[in-house]
């Protein structure tokens, strides 16, 4: 995990852990572990509200089963009127090459492309159906599959 702060720009980069974080919601055995390791990843930005919250390729990390984790995390981080920018898959029949998506500095962001495969392919129904107190605002569709989208709530 990658904590980084900028004044009032806060990265807090858990892609690294999202696999982790994937299994140990599945796992109903492993609600101490669970809770430990969310506390301590979400540690900088827990009590706090953002106008923007980064997910990028994080959710495709996530069973559909898991998702409603996330709208319950976005709804507890993100101000009433703030939004959520991602990508999830536009056809699920194509693979989806990982990457490494991060904020260089205070003023530049950065993708770089990884060797793994991301291991759920959710479209934009599943995205909706499991993020239900969000709707999708924007949406774009990327050279390499990926459907860009900017969520916001319902």
């Amino acid at each position: 995990m990658h904590r980084t702060f900028w004044g009032r720009l806060t990265v807090l980069d858990l892609i690294s852990q999202a696999s982790k974080i994937n299994a140990l919601l599945s796992d109903d055995e492993a609600s101490e572990q669970r809770a430990a390791v969310l506390e301590d990843s979400f540690e900088p930005c827990i009590g706090q509200a953002y106008d923007l919250v980064l997910i990028w390729d994080f959710a495709l990390y996530l069973s559909d089963s898991n998702l409603n984790w996330l709208n319950d995390w976005l709804d507890a981080m993100l101000t009433y009127d703030g939004v959520a920018h991602g990508f999830v898959c536009h056809n699920a029949t194509r693979g989806l090459v990982a990457k490494r998506w991060g904020i260089a500095g205070p003023n530049q962001l950065e993708a770089e492309s990884a060797s793994a495969e991301l291991p759920y392919r959710h479209l934009r129904g599943a995205l909706s159906r499991g993020l239900p107190d969000f709707q999708i605002d924007k949406s774009v569709l990327m050279k390499d599959g990926r459907l860009e989208f900017v969520i916001r709530r319902g």
